[in-house]
């Protein structure tokens, strides 16, 4: 029975910090990559995004964003 309970709280912990990194994998690398496939297949001009200003995962993060196309081209995650 104690085993029981230890694998439940190991394994509920696992989904937890499972769950904290895909929230992190949410914010893309760059403002193309935010609106586009293939995390963001869906996507269409005027919906919300945000990415990382910088080269790294520890850069800010821009938010307030949404994706517009430009030119019939892919779309772009822009500051509004």
């Amino acid at each position: 029975m104690l085993f029981n309970v230890k694998a439940m709280l190991i394994a509920a912990l696992a989904l937890l910090f499972t769950g904290q990194v895909m929230g992190e994998a949410q914010i893309a690398t760059d403002p193309v990559a935010a609106c586009n496939c293939p995390n963001n297949c869906s996507y269409k001009a005027g919906h919300s995004c945000k990415f990382y200003s910088g080269p790294s995962d520890s850069s800010p993060v821009l938010s307030g964003t949404e994706c517009v196309n430009k030119r019939g081209k892919r779309l772009t995650c822009v500051a509004t």
